[in-house]
């Protein structure tokens, strides 16, 4: 199934920040078309949840919006992805400075194999901040934001690997944070976490929402129906994910237009 013009994800009170499109997105590894034609408006300020079966697309077109997909040898990119007047497949595009606005959360927590404050410190450093009273405060309201700092506040120089993994996830939400993106991706973040961490998690990304644009592949429709305002479903038959339906969260768990959504929504199929 192809819809032919784009599907705008609006939100109801837009603030200062970018809006994100794609139009007509196609990527390929190779031969293999991963997401075909794919038409999207992504607006301020909202959680928009991107659901589907494995192999429909979903991590590839989270990956395409900062260009993780040049990471991939194989990988081709055609259509347009922009945010605002930014064209991000452009040649000149400054790739750190996209990356910047656009951060990434994955499936299970990527920190590097050092101490807990030197896993926040180094992208600060990197972008040129040098002075430590800030270094330490910045450092501080990242983690008091991602509910870590009574938990490590008194061990900061120990390796962020002795964490568990519900702490190691919000210490990866904390990194991204540090640079103040104005949009998060988020692949499967909760997947790997016991329920209790899920909820803390899940609790986390929805007070975001106020300072960020966030994007979340997930499987769990449960999930998707507790944190997102819009959703998005992709779906492939073997010829590249295709977007089927996308709208607020609510209306289209209720009342899908497709009939596809509504027997995957049920579990029917998928």
């Amino acid at each position: 199934m192809t819809i032919s013009t784009p599907v705008t994800i609006r939100d109801p009170s837009p603030r200062a920040r970018p809006t994100i499109t794609t139009k007509n997105l196609t990527i390929r590894y190779g031969d293999k078309v991963a997401l075909r034609d794919v038409s999207l408006t992504f607006e301020p300020c909202t959680i928009t949840a991107i659901l589907g079966p494995s192999g429909s697309g979903k991590t590839s077109l989270l990956a395409s919006l900062n260009r993780l997909t040049d990471l991939i040898p194989s990988c081709r990119v055609d259509g347009s992805v922009r945010i605002d007047d930014m064209d991000v497949f452009e040649r000149n595009t400054d790739v750190v400075e996209l990356r910047h606005r656009v951060g990434m959360i994955f499936q299970r927590p990527n920190l590097f194999p050092m101490t807990i404050r030197r896993n926040l410190e180094l992208p600060l450093r990197e972008h040129g901040h040098r002075n430590q009273n800030f270094l330490d405060e910045k450092i501080e309201r990242m983690l008091v934001e991602v509910g870590l700092w009574d938990e490590v506040k008194d061990r900061l120089e120990r390796s962020a690997l002795t964490l568990s993994g519900g702490q190691q996830q919000r210490l990866c939400l904390a990194r991204a944070l540090v640079l103040e993106p104005d949009v998060l991706l988020l692949d499967e973040p909760c997947s790997a976490l016991d329920p209790i961490s899920t909820s803390i998690v899940e609790e986390l990304l929805v007070r975001l929402r106020t300072k960020c644009t966030l994007i979340v592949v997930t499987h769990n429709l449960a999930q998707a129906g507790r944190i997102s305002d819009k959703s998005a479903l992709l779906w492939s038959e073997g010829d590249g994910g295709r977007l089927i339906e996308a709208g607020e969260t609510r209306v289209m768990f209720d009342s899908p237009r497709e009939g596809l959504t509504e027997a995957y929504l049920k579990g029917k199929v998928g």
